[in-house]
C-alpha cells in the first residue's frame, strides 16, 4: 500500500509542491495561500476517491497545514474551504484530518524530484529517510509478534521467530544512528520542529507528524506492556493510537488487558520448573529483542535531550507532542521488562549443574 500512495498524485500537484519550500523561507503566506487554492480540489470530490488516492492527497494538501500553521496561522481559519475537505479525507482514510508521519514519509516519493518537502534544509530530507529507514521493517516485525505470541515457549519455532524480529527491529537502531550522524540538534529545533505544531480541525486539536507515531509502541504493547498500569505510558499509547494505520490499531484492543508476550512465557517456564532445551534457547532469543529496542531506545533519549536542551523554551514538547521525559520513561519500562527475563535466565545458570555445563560447551 505504501508504495500505491506515494505513486499517486491525484491533485496534480508535483510542480506547485517543489514551490513550496522557497515560500516558506520567504515567509511569503499570500505566495503559500495561493499555491493550496491552485491544488485544492472542488466540492464533494474528496468523497469519490479510493483509500491511496485520499491518502495521496492528503500528503500533498498536508504540506500546507503545517505551513500555515509555522508562519502564526490555523489553517482552516485562513482558508475556511479546507476544513470539509480535511474531514472528508479523515473519513475515507480513518486517519486524523491532516499529514501524519506516514504522510509525510513512507507515502512521499523519495526521489529528489518529487519529494514533497516543508522546507529547503537537507536535514528534512535526512529526516525523512531516517524513518524510510525502519518503518516496514517494524511493520513487518510487529506482524511477526503477533504470530509469536501464539507459539508456547516449548516450541522448537519460538526462537528462531524471536531472532526474525530482533533482526527487523535492528532497522530501528540503524535509523536512529542515521539521525544521529545527519541531522544537527540546532536545525531540527529551529528550522524543522516549527511545522511540526498542533492544528485545529472541526473544532479539535491534532498533533504534527512525529516519529514517536511509529508503530513501535504497539510492539511493546504485545511484548510487555498490554497490562502495565504505569498512568503515563497508558496515555502516550492513547493519545498516539489514532495516528498509525487502522489495521494495526486493532491489535491495541486486541491485546488490551490481556497478559503479555513476556509475562505468558515467565509463567509458562515457572509451570515447568527447570529450563531444558529448547525453552532455554526461546528464554534467550526472547532476550535478544529487549537488547535490540534497548540499543535504539538509549541513543533515542539522548538525540532527544541534545535537540531539547538547545531551545527548551521554544518548544518543551517533541514534534509528535510528547514531553522528551516520555522517552526516558519507556526506556526505564523497557529495561524492567527486560530484568524480569534476564533474572530467569541468570537464576538457571547458576542452579545448572557442572557436568551439564560442560556439556554445553
Amino acid at each position: 500500500m505504501h508504495a500505491a500512495i506515494t505513486a499517486l498524485d491525484p491533485l496534480d500537484a508535483l510542480a506547485t509542491m517543489r514551490r513550496l519550500p522557497e515560500l516558506n523561507q520567504q515567509k511569503d503566506v499570500p505566495g503559500i495561500l495561493r499555491l493550496l487554492h491552485g491544488i485544492l480540489p472542488p466540492p464533494g470530490k474528496a468523497r469519490t476517491w479510493s483509500y491511496v488516492e485520499a491518502a495521496a492527497a492528503m500528503r500533498d494538501i498536508g504540506f500546507f497545514l503545517g505551513s500555515l500553521k509555522r508562519h502564526g496561522h490555523e489553517p482552516v481559519e485562513i482558508v475556511p474551504a479546507l476544513e470539509p475537505i480535511l474531514l472528508e479525507l479523515a473519513r475515507v482514510t480513518d486517519l486524523p484530518p491532516r499529514e501524519t508521519l506516514l504522510h509525510v514519509t513512507v507515502w512521499n516519493p523519495p526521489s529528489p524530484d518529487a519529494e514533497r518537502r516543508y522546507t529547503c534544509c537537507q536535514a528534512e530530507v535526512h529526516l525523512l529517510e531516517s524513518v524510510r529507514i525502519s518503518m516496514v521493517s517494524l511493520e513487518s516485525a510487529l506482524h511477526r509478534l503477533v504470530e509469536l505470541y501464539e507459539l508456547p515457549i516449548g516450541s522448537r519455532l519460538f526462537a528462531p521467530m524471536c531472532d526474525d524480529v530482533a533482526e527487523k527491529l535492528k532497522k530501528m537502531v540503524e535509523s536512529i544512528v542515521y539521525a544521529y550522524r545527519t541531522i544537527p540538534p540546532r536545525v531540527f529545533v529551529q528550522e524543522l520542529r516549527p511545522y511540526y505544531d498542533p492544528i485545529q480541525v472541526g473544532g479539535q486539536s491534532y498533533l504534527g507528524p512525529g516519529a514517536v507515531e511509529m508503530p513501535l509502541f504497539l510492539l511493546d504493547h504485545i511484548l510487555w506492556g498490554s497490562r502495565s498500569e504505569h498512568a503515563e505510558y497508558k496515555s502516550f499509547k492513547e493519545t498516539y493510537l489514532p495516528y498509525v494505520l487502522p489495521q494495526l490499531r486493532t491489535l491495541h484492543g486486541r491485546f488490551l488487558g490481556h497478559i503479555s508476550l513476556l509475562e505468558r512465557v515467565l509463567e509458562e517456564v515457572e509451570a515447568m520448573g527447570t529450563l531444558e532445551e529448547p525453552v532455554r534457547g526461546g528464554l534467550k532469543s526472547l532476550d535478544k529483542i529487549f537488547e535490540v529496542l534497548l540499543r535504539f531506545r538509549a541513543p533515542h533519549v539522548g538525540l532527544a535531550e541534545q535537540a531539547y536542551q538547545v531551545e527548551s523554551e521554544t518548544h518543551s514538547v517533541g514534534s509528535g507532542g510528547y514531553a522528551p521525559s516520555m522517552l526516558g520513561d519507556l526506556l526505564a519500562l523497557t529495561r524492567d521488562a527486560r530484568s524480569r527475563l534476564t533474572a530467569v535466565l541468570r537464576g538457571a545458570e547458576v542452579s545448572e549443574p557442572p557436568a551439564r555445563m560442560s556439556m554445553a560447551r
